[in-house]
């Protein structure tokens, strides 16, 4: 018998699950402490039992980083950039500070300009290295040659051996701006990271639990905790909602996602049983990162979100974009939309009497009677959904433009209009009728709704891409989600060998972050092959091409 344990980390509320071969066995939800997650963390845990079980796998999804960087909370980080020419560094919108070097590396990996180790000595003194910690080095087309950044590298730890020095080439792909601002957020977040890595592992395994413990990334997949590059968990909450709908939806079905939580309402989608992938990196507050991410929009509206009297509204209230504690009819200050479900009868959720006081607070003593009241409350719920509705028609807009959109489209072309609304959240139940009415779908929900993301954490598969980048003239080769760069020994002018060996580096990445790849899940994307041709002969080839594990399910649960 397989134990699965499944823990979403919201901004009001932390989910848990325990499923045993597909039956959920038990769930609990606890009031998150922004403060101390951990705590809250081993107080779902201890709710669910886990230990009175033989649980395999704890799988997770913590706002931890993604806090940190909305807060402004990550400790500082010294960014050394080496932009090369063509580029103008202050027509970019960088919201963390740098020092600009010279040397530049072209777009194959060839030394353009060198160095100039007297502008590194003139830094040192111009930068008080003994009372900082960590340094991030980046230079432009360094996913193709990492030189620039190792000479800096190890140039500085000679001179400062306390340092931790992180460089861009390590995560590979061509965008130098994203690059450097994932590098920068993923050396800023490692201490925090790994001290709630290191505390929760010890408490897990001090109560006598011998599972193994995932984190969920921003893509859909887990990976085990202490693999985990820690900037790679943002937005895994809207990625647990959409994992979610998919272990309780029937497989191939087209789904638009929407989870009401408490602060926030997560948006994305699903084609066919397989979660839209965006084709641009992650974006957290201020930075555009390189993160693999679900295409997902996150707005500001919850079933908590404060609502408060406005003369100047002509329905005499205002949604605020911020949650003041719980709601009136769970012992809040406010009226929220969860005592407008209430008040209506759509859940059984809160204090009856109380969402009718909360709701009365928005109306002038003359106005409070029951038909009043039911107006007020309709009207909350319907500018609740229009909001999630207007968020929903810019969204698929967007995704039309994606790439896997496009191609979905091709090959389903009668399947287009054949989507639903799946909602999840301890709101769900409450929200669909003004959904339905509003987004013009049908509507659907579980009636494990309430725990959906963390269904979809335990029951997400680990997700995995490699992604090879091939000059055949140059004679080397880089791998983008590594950073790792080699020697190409082959033929100038490949073919068949060309997936043996992807094939063969991709398994052996994947083993190294603990990941063991089933033949079946593998996906080989078309190679790209590009002649190079100097004076009027082919001399070699430029070639590209991926292995990719998408996300998925390890089970559907049975409902």
């Amino acid at each position: 018998m397989v134990y699965q344990v499944g823990i979403d980390v919201g901004g009001t509320f932390t989910d848990g699950v325990l499923i045993q071969d597909n039956q959920l066995v038990n769930k609990t939800k606890v009031p998150t402490q922004q403060d101390n997650l951990l705590e809250t963390l081993l107080q779902a845990l201890d709710n669910l039992g886990i230990y009175n079980y033989d649980v395999e796998q704890i799988t997770v999804s913590t706002t931890l980083v993604t806090n940190a960087i909305l807060e402004n909370k990550l400790p500082h980080v010294e960014l050394l950039l080496f932009p090369g020419s063509g580029m103008s560094l202050n027509a970019l919108p960088w919201p963390v500070s740098f020092h600009k070097l010279q040397g530049e590396i072209d777009y194959r990996g060839r030394k353009v300009t060198p160095f100039d180790e007297l502008e590194w000595r003139r830094i040192c003194n111009q930068v008080d290295f003994d009372s900082i910690s960590q340094v991030a080095i980046v230079s432009k087309f360094s996913h193709r040659n990492k030189i620039l950044e190792e000479k800096l590298a190890d140039f500085l730890v000679k001179r400062y051996p306390h340092l931790e020095i992180a460089q861009g080439h390590e995560w590979g792909q061509a965008n130098f701006y994203r690059r450097s601002l994932t590098t920068y957020l993923n050396t800023a977040s490692r201490k925090i990271y790994s001290q709630f890595s290191a505390h929760l592992q010890e408490a897990v395994s001090k109560n006598g639990s011998k599972a193994k413990i995932s984190v969920l990334k921003a893509d859909g997949g887990i990976i085990p905790i202490d693999q985990l590059r820690p900037v790679e968990s943002i937005n895994s909450g809207p990625a647990a909602s959409i994992i979610g709908a998919l272990a309780q939806s029937e497989p191939n079905r087209s789904i638009v996602v929407v989870d009401i939580g408490g602060t926030t309402t997560d948006i994305g989608m699903i084609l066919s049983g397989e979660p839209l992938l965006s084709a641009h990196g992650a974006k957290i507050g201020p930075y555009l990162t390189q993160i693999r991410t679900l295409a997902t929009r996150s707005i500001a509206i919850g079933g908590d979100s404060a609502i408060y009297p406005s003369s100047e509204d002509p329905d005499g209230f205002t949604i605020a974009p911020y949650r003041k504690g719980p709601a009136y009819c769970l012992g809040g200050e406010y009226p929220t939309p969860t005592d407008a479900m209430r008040y209506l009868k759509r859940t059984e959720h809160g204090d009856y009497s109380r969402a009718e006081e909360g709701l009365a607070t928005l109306l002038t003593n003359d106005k409070v009677n029951p038909g009043e009241l039911q107006k007020l409350a309709e009207k909350i719920l319907d500018r609740f959904a229009t909001a999630i509705a207007n968020t929903f028609e810019e969204l698929h807009k967007e995704w039309q433009e994606e790439p896997a959109y496009k191609v979905w489209e091709v090959l389903h072309p009668h399947s287009s209009k054949d989507f639903c609304l799946w909602v999840s959240g301890g709101s769900a139940q409450g929200i669909a009728q003004s959904l339905e009415k509003n987004i013009h779908l049908p509507v659907c929900y579980t009636e494990h709704g309430d725990v959906a993301n963390a269904i979809g954490t335990a029951l997400a598969r680990p997700t995995f891409s490699c992604t090879l980048h091939l000059d055949t003239h140059m004679r080397t080769y880089h791998v983008e989600e590594f950073g790792y760069q080699g020697e190409w020994r082959g033929a100038k002018r490949p073919h068949k060998e060309v997936e043996g060996f992807l094939l063969e580096i991709g398994k052996e990445l994947a083993k190294g972050v603990g990941i063991e790849l089933e033949e079946s899940n593998i996906k080989i994307q078309p190679f790209d092959y590009f002649p190079v041709v100097m004076g009027y002969e082919t001399v070699g080839q430029i070639i590209k091409g991926a292995m990719v594990v998408p996300p998925g399910v390890v089970g559907r649960l049975e409902i």
